[in-house]
């Protein structure tokens, strides 16, 4: 039989006969990726964090005052927003996504390298937002934001706010090898998609308690002064990233081409 090398053969023979998945083999893995990472990425998510939020009240102070943001926060309810801020919020949460991916990525590639035990260090976070991946990332993200930010808006729309919040989370999960199989796949973003969809449709249930366990590890950092939760968020994404090598594995080729136009 012709050995499996690529991930796109990779992909079709799992059509075929899908996959087996190891709970406690993946978890220990992750936990030990994770005790590599989690410096950096902590630090990358931290700062990452202060941006975002200073982003955020910076524009707030310019067009409404912080006074009246943070009633609004306090008061959030989607039914409250005009026409026009519904389609803000949508267009604004797709845009997070996609600048946000990217740094994602950059997780992830700090999660291989610390894998494959090969040098990293703190500006590999943000290895993708010049990389010639960053296009097909951006693509992704947008696409998933706006399906997920449009169907749970339109159902909080109709007063059914858990179940919007439900389908957002499934969709997270629906698309977990999208990014790993661009960035080590080297898929487009469309094939990235329907790759994952169906990658998960197959482990469905397995796939759900590993992200479910891995979120309830990461939440134990709220214990530990609230801020120690950005220290232990980079568990999930080693969970992420071992969930995929185990699954499609990196393709060899395509990250010896990576490096050598690094």
């Amino acid at each position: 039989m012709q050995k499996i090398t690529t991930t796109k053969e990779k992909i079709e023979e799992i059509k075929q006969r899908g996959y087996p998945l190891e709970f406690g083999e993946i978890l220990s893995q992750a936990l030990n990726n994770y005790q590599k990472i989690v410096w950096i990425a902590g630090a990358g998510v931290l700062l990452l964090s202060i941006v975002f939020f200073a982003i955020i009240m910076g524009l707030a102070a310019i067009f409404i005052g912080l006074s009246t943001f943070g009633r609004d926060i306090a008061d959030f309810q989607i039914q409250n927003f005009s026409a026009a801020g519904i389609i803000v919020a949508l267009v604004g949460g797709a845009i997070a996504v996609a600048l946000i991916k990217p740094f994602y990525a950059g997780i992830l590639r700090v999660a291989h390298h610390a894998d494959a035990k090969e040098d990293f260090d703190f500006s590999t976070l943000f290895y993708y937002y010049k990389s010639e991946y960053l296009k097909e990332i951006i693509i992704a993200g947008i696409l998933i934001g706006f399906c997920s930010n449009g169907i749970s808006t339109a159902l909080e729309l109709t007063g059914n706010t858990i179940l919007g919040s439900v389908i957002s989370y499934i969709i997270i999960l629906l698309t977990l090898f999208t990014t790993p199989l661009i960035i080590f796949g080297n898929l487009k973003a469309i094939e990235a998609i329907q790759a994952s969809l169906m990658l998960v449709s197959r482990n469905f249930f397995m796939l759900l308690a590993l992200m479910i366990v891995a979120v309830i590890l990461a939440g134990l950092g709220v214990f530990a002064f609230c801020i120690g939760i950005l220290f232990t968020i980079p568990l999930i994404f080693s969970v992420q990233y071992m969930i995929y090598t185990n699954v499609i594995g990196i393709d060899e080729k395509n990250e010896l081409e990576e490096i050598g136009n690094s």
